[in-house]
């Protein structure tokens, strides 16, 4: 649901049949319903566990990714993926995995758990990239959306027997976290999500547009697949060296140093020269891994425990807005200007706010709490 749909936006998928601006609208409001929903979707999961929601996710994905096929109008592809894709994707990506790992590890455990999830997750990027690519050529965009539905219902057959039922016991569990409406008063609360939320719309702008970005400038989108394959694979140090580094050095600092980074990854991509495709897929790949758990960590210091789900929810809720909207900006200041250099500059300023803002949460949090 997430690595493909930026391979479907190119002129060999979708992007041959829908504009740049309906596709970018299709999968903004894929991006804001499921953070809509993140905290409704956080309580539940804080009462019963994260089984029975991430099992309805697979089966709404696959639902979703078929109506994608199918879909012979701009408005059904924004259909499809504002009342399937979008709610699928908040019942199955990070929210409810980072939630699962407060509620079955304590702080002894914490980093191993979320090292080992993210980079496991990190996995996705180098498979469905390429291979999305590979499976469009091989039998155009719409078969490539059933074989994507039937991984959607594989992946829940084995979650159904892997996952356990309900919360399990964890004697060290804090018993008291910051329920809302708390947290809305909570100036690093307010800040770090302000972050999230800048940090949030430049990933999904850049993640969503990067391959059709460099096939703008002339590279075959086959060797920009393979490219941001190898990005993937680059995130995965610090995807699982991340926590560790949280926790040792303070995951707030570690979260501004990484958007610095994301913000010259992004900047280098406008302008001529070769260099700047190899130079984009290294530093966003090992910036973008590293920035994933960190938030995790970060968040499970000020706020773990049994409100733990709905305060990750209502933070998520924020940020999605900007991380769906921008997509949707990108896309139509796109065919606007008719390039994509104005917009991935306006994205770069979007990391340079993330990194201030992450930086001054962490100063109130040590003025005021004791805390990193």
């Amino acid at each position: 649901m997430f690595y493909a749909f930026s391979v479907m936006l190119t002129g060999t998928a979708a992007g041959a049949e829908f504009s740049t601006t309906a596709l970018s609208l299709a999968y903004g409001g894929f991006v804001m319903v499921g953070g809509g929903l993140a905290f409704l979707i956080g309580r539940r999961i804080d009462r019963f566990g994260v089984r029975t929601p991430t099992l309805a996710g697979f089966g709404l994905g696959a639902l979703g990714l078929l109506a994608f096929g199918r879909a012979a109008e701009p408005w059904q592809v924004v259909a499809a993926s504002w009342l399937m894709l979008g709610p699928a994707g908040a019942l199955t990506f990070y929210e409810p995995a980072f939630v699962a790992v407060d509620q079955w590890f304590g702080p002894r455990h914490r980093a191993r758990a979320l090292a080992v999830l993210t980079l496991v997750g990190g996995l996705a990027g180098p498979l469905f990239l390429p291979g999305t690519e590979r499976l469009v050529v091989a039998m155009g965009w719409r078969g490539t959306t059933v074989v994507l539905a039937a991984v959607m219902v594989g992946a829940g057959a084995v979650n159904a027997v892997a996952l356990p039922r309900g919360i399990p016991p964890r004697v060290d569990r804090a018993a008291t976290g910051t329920p809302p409406p708390r947290i809305w008063r909570d100036p690093r609360f307010l800040l770090f999500t302000g972050a999230l939320a800048c940090s949030s719309g430049g990933f999904q702008a850049v993640l969503y547009h990067r391959i059709a970005v460099f096939e703008e400038a002339g590279y075959a989108v086959a060797a920009v697949a393979v490219w941001a394959a190898a990005s993937s694979i680059l995130s995965l140090p610090g995807r699982y060296a991340g926590p560790y580094l949280a926790e040792r050095y303070g995951g707030i600092a570690l979260y501004a140093t990484a958007t610095v980074f994301a913000a010259a990854g992004t900047g280098i991509m406008v302008g001529a020269g070769a260099w700047r495709m190899p130079a984009h897929f290294i530093t966003f790949g090992i910036t973008f891994g590293a920035l994933l758990p960190i938030r995790a960590v970060v968040m499970a210091r000020w706020y773990s425990g049994p409100a733990y789900g709905r305060v990750m929810g209502a933070q998520w809720s924020a940020a999605a807005v900007a991380g769906g909207l921008m997509p949707a900006v990108v896309g139509a200041l796109r065919d606007a200007v008719g390039g994509y250099g104005p917009a991935m500059l306006a994205v770069t300023g979007l990391f340079a706010a993330a990194a201030t803002l992450a930086s001054i949460s962490g100063h109130r949090g040590r003025r005021e709490r004791g805390e990193a």
